[in-house]
This record gives structure tokens, sequence and C-alpha cells, in this order.
């Protein structure tokens, strides 16, 4: 999460969303950079408005705007699931060697969900207290330009990102069965919804 003061905007870390390239190319100017720790980087509305935003109001009185990315729903876990298949993790609780994508989904929508899929849930990153509220300005990962021409001018800098943290793998989504795209797209339409009222 990057926080600018005087331009009063707020970047949240949405994971699997190209943040780590945004924080390399916009953290120099920002007032104020939560990253490495993933819990910190990837700090969620609720936790900015509850634990940063009283911070930021002793530096101003001016609202602060706040904007993020949200990826096609299927898509993030497609990134989460190649990304969990990396080296570093094989013999760790959280690798998803050994389990299809179909195994992977149905995973990730139990309760709780087992370590593999255990990643969070968008709609809920990115969504205030009690599922009040929302981001100010979201834009669809799929539409990275516009949001980076956006952020250059909401910030008046020239933004070039590099590609950095990439799932492995390549390769573009795995296929889900029809059945548990369906089972997907039920129990978590809130996501569904959030991304497509996003600005493309």
């Amino acid at each position: 999460m990057l926080v600018f003061i005087e331009k009063r905007l707020v970047l949240l870390a949405t994971p699997k969303t190209g943040s780590t390239a945004l924080h390399s190319a916009l953290a120099p100017h920002a007032d104020m950079a939560f990253r490495n720790l993933p819990q910190v980087k990837h700090m969620s509305l609720r936790r900015y408005m509850r634990f940063v935003a009283p911070l930021v109001a002793q530096y101003t009185d001016k609202p602060m705007e706040t904007c993020a990315l949200i990826r096609a729903p299927e898509d993030w876990l497609g990134s989460w699931y190649r990304y969990r298949q990396r080296d570093a993790i094989a013999a760790t609780p959280r690798s998803t060697r050994g389990m299809d994508f179909d195994s992977f989904v149905g995973a990730y929508l139990s309760k709780p969900p087992p370590p593999p899929a255990a990643v969070g849930v968008q709609s809920r990153f990115l969504s205030g207290p009690r599922g009040e509220g929302g981001v100010d300005t979201l834009f669809r990962y799929e539409a990275m330009e516009a949001f980076c021409l956006w952020l250059s001018r909401r910030l008046d800098l020239p933004l070039e990102l590099k590609r950095e943290n990439v799932s492995p793998g390549g390769g573009g989504t795995p296929e889900l069965s029809p059945a548990m795209r369906a089972r997907l797209q039920a129990e978590r339409a809130a996501c569904f919804r959030l991304h497509e009222q996003a600005q493309a």
C-alpha cells in the first residue's frame, strides 16, 4: 500500500494484480510505503481505515481517495494456483503441486480453505468495515494500461512498469469444469459483480 498525502491518494495493493511492479515504480514518490511483509503490503481497505487513516488525518484535513485494481475471479485464482506451484514452496503445506485447478478452486470455496487455497477474497479486501462502502476508484486488472495512465495523471508523474513477481507457468488461466465455474460464480458473486462494475 502506498499513501500520497499531498496528492490525497491511497493505492491499495490487491494481491496478484501487479502490485509489486506498481510499488517499485511509485514507492520513491510516496509519503508512506507499506511493503515487504505481505500482511503489511497487502493491507485491506478496512484495515487501512482502522489503522492508517487516523494517522494520515494528523497530516491533512483533506479527504483521501482510495484506488485499487481487481482481477477477474477465475483469472485471479489461476494466478494464485500457478504461483503456489513454484519450486520455493514445493515442500510446504501451501504448495498446489499435485492438485488440479478444479480441486484448488473447490478447496478455495471450502470453509475454512486449506493452506494451498487460503488466498482471501477480493470483494472483502476492497470493502469497508462490515462490508459497507468500498474503494473510491477501482479499475480492472485487464485495464492496467488505463489505470497507469490515470495514476500518472492523478500523481503528475511518469509511470512505466516492469514485470515483477510473475506467477510461473505463463500460459494463461487453467481451465475450470463448467460445474466448478458455476459454483465459483454463485459463491463469489460479489467478486464477479465488483469486477464487472470496475473501470475497463
